[in-house]
């Protein structure tokens, strides 16, 4: 029924010419104008009545506009389908004022995706990043673990001291009126710890258990809580225990206090959760390196249009980002110059990598992820619970299909950044997870 031509009007943009029957044109307007009859009213005609030149008198441009969007929602796949094309953007539609006699025409504009011929891979030259577990990064672990991890023992008739970790209830009150979120039961307080308002930790020390106090401050000019940001207060604490804090002497304490059966047990599980986070690294690394070179290789002219969607999606995606962080200075943002051409920046890279990786999936061929690679992926991610919590973590991965999805996706990607690997030249480059870290955050400083 629909007839197509198709006309190139640029690079990746085509005119799509597609008409129909004017049949058909009349028979959805006809039907639109019946549905109508019954439905308006006018004066001096009865319900249902109403001749249909009067119909079209008074509603003729609403019906051709309705019989215009019920054709392009129901026929315009068709055509697209018809002219070959596979659109990057949604396509804009055009319906001329003048019509053929026989024939209902429009037109789509469709933007497709460039299609590259990739420039032989075997002559890419990138790096690969091989992130070695040194000694010393196992070390660095359990010093930290020395230095961070502290068990609290409560010590009767113990005089609080800074360190000490408190179990306190309090009420706080401005001129003798007790405010809202200044109450609290068996709260958890560590002296020194500058968790609660500037002075208050100072005012506890000494204390035992069993006493009570009151503890007078004054809140900061800039407190998140406007309404008590520069006011005085004071709380009535009861102490309820006081607990001095005990770290671990050398390895054999730390792993007891960690629950492992021994130093060497602990030492085990640090190296295989270094040794995971090195091959991320390696990767990532590789990745980077490996993705320059291919844009740097392959020459893409991108569609205008495609860019400028890609960028407004990129950039509100980036002030959303800026917001949920608690920036609030970005009103105007959106036309700064600077900004914009970082957006068209990270825009550019982020499309030419699509269409570069899909040249590689074409290459490669059919590339398929099985359950047991998603499964393996989350059972990874759950690795960064506690392990009561990995079960939780993991049922609730399953159960949410985009999550599933960007995974299927990023292991496809890990599959053409290997075979990508396999087949180029690159040069190797041995480093240190600590220096690897090092360098990271060189980077981001």
């Amino acid at each position: 029924m629909i007839q197509t031509k198709v006309e190139q009007i640029a690079d990746n943009e085509h005119m799509v010419l597609a008409s129909l029957p004017q049949s058909e044109f009349d028979r959805i307007y006809n039907a639109r104008m019946d549905a109508m009859k019954g439905k308006v009213k006018l004066p001096g005609f009865r319900p249902g009545k109403m001749p249909k030149n009067v119909i079209q008198q008074q509603f003729g441009n609403q019906l051709f506009e309705e019989t215009v969007s019920e054709i392009l929602r129901t026929h315009y796949i068709a055509a697209i389908e018809s002219s070959g094309l596979k659109p990057a953007i949604q396509p804009t539609f055009d319906v001329p004022q003048e019509q053929e006699d026989d024939r209902f025409t429009f037109s789509l504009r469709i933007t497709s995706w460039p299609t590259i011929a990739l420039n032989d891979l075997s002559t890419l030259s990138f790096e690969r990043t091989n992130v070695t577990v040194e000694e010393s990064d196992v070390q660095e672990v359990v010093d930290r673990l020395l230095q961070s991890q502290v068990k609290y023992n409560i010590v009767a008739e113990r005089a609080a001291e800074n360190g000490d970790q408190l179990i306190i209830d309090f009420e706080g009150s401005i001129d003798d009126i007790p405010f809202e979120g200044g109450k609290a039961e068996g709260s958890t307080l560590v002296l020194g710890s500058n968790t609660f308002i500037p002075g208050f930790e100072d005012q506890l020390i000494g204390k035992k258990a069993g006493d009570d106090c009151i503890v007078e401050v004054t809140f900061p000019e800039n407190y998140q809580a406007t309404h008590l940001a520069g006011k005085t207060a004071k709380f009535a604490v009861v102490v309820q225990s006081v607990a001095a804090a005990e770290k671990a002497e050398d390895d054999d304490q730390l792993a007891k206090m960690l629950n492992f059966e021994s130093a060497a047990a602990l030492r085990e599980d640090a190296t295989n959760r270094l040794s995971r986070e090195a091959i991320d690294a390696g990767y990532q690394s590789t990745r980077e390196s490996c993705f320059e070179a291919m844009i740097e290789a392959n020459s893409i002219d991108l569609p205008e249009a495609i860019l400028e969607e890609d960028m407004q999606s990129t950039a509100k995606r980036v002030l959303n980002n800026m917001k949920q962080q608690g920036l609030t200075d970005i009103d105007g943002m959106s036309q700064d110059p600077e900004f914009l051409a970082e957006v068209r920046k990270r825009s550019e890279r982020g499309l030419k990598l699509s269409i570069l990786l899909q040249a590689v999936r074409d290459t490669i061929g059919d590339i398929e992820v099985s359950n047991e690679e998603v499964d393996a992926e989350i059972d990874r991610l759950s690795m960064q619970y506690a392990e009561d919590q990995r079960s939780q973590f993991k049922d609730w991965m399953h159960s949410q299909k985009e999550q599933v999805s960007a995974i299927q996706d990023r292991i496809t990607e890990q599959k053409c950044v290997h075979y990508i690997d396999s087949v180029a030249n690159p040069t190797v480059k041995e480093i240190s997870l600590s220096a690897w870290q090092g360098a990271q955050d060189e980077g981001n400083a």
